[in-house]
């Protein structure tokens, strides 16, 4: 009986820090891009209208926080009118 030959093993990866750190990435570092002035390329700059829906979220934000507050005060107001009336109309034990 012959013993067949063992197929040969793949080739080790280096195991190294550096090695697997940079698995998947491109080893030589792309050039740094170019100033590029984003309005030839579109109608309005995107950076511009992502800061002007940012405005308009923190207005709504502010608008709805100042409702809930008002709305708090006159709920505390109205406890309040509450409170004092029927301390004045209660009567005391002493009485």
């Amino acid at each position: 009986m012959m013993i067949p030959d063992l197929p040969e093993l793949p080739e080790v990866l280096d195991q190294s820090l550096t090695a697997l750190r940079s698995r998947g990435r491109i080893t030589v570092p792309l050039p740094p891009m170019q100033n590029v002035d984003l309005s030839e390329y579109y109608v309005v700059d995107p950076r511009i209208e992502e800061r002007r829906q940012y405005q308009e979220a923190m207005r709504i934000a502010y608008e709805i926080t100042r409702r809930q507050n008002r709305i708090a005060a006159a709920q505390a107001s109205y406890i309040d009118r509450l409170m004092q009336y029927q301390a004045e109309r209660s009567r005391g034990w002493w009485r």
